[in-house]
């Protein structure tokens, strides 16, 4: 390995770790307000989210709201049902990635 690849494989490190490392740091003794902290529970929920949906509802780069055309939109709206009355982790990845396989494979 040359000098220039390990030099990036450093500095990628170092900027992969300091966004995480500094505000543990510098929030350490501080008191954070108790609204800061339910807003921010939201996060990872809402980013999650965010991915998801764009991911479902566009199809080979266009809005695609048609279950025929659309292979991800049925089986992820039977994987939401299944996970809600259900509420079984294990069951709803196994149903959307059967769902998934069967619609890809049909059309």
């Amino acid at each position: 390995m040359d000098d220039k690849a390990l030099w990036l494989i450093l500095g990628g490190g170092l900027v992969t770790f300091l966004p995480r490392w500094l505000p543990i740091v510098a929030l350490k003794n501080a008191r954070i307000p108790i609204w800061f902290q339910k807003w921010m529970s939201f996060l990872p929920v809402s980013i999650f989210s965010a991915l998801i949906a764009s991911d479902i509802f566009f199809w080979e780069g266009n809005v695609s709201l048609n279950i025929l055309e659309n292979a991800k939109l049925l089986p992820s709206l039977v994987t939401a049902m299944v996970a809600y009355y259900s509420k079984n982790m294990i069951l709803s990845v196994i149903v959307g990635i059967v769902g998934i396989s069967l619609m890809v494979w049909s059309l």
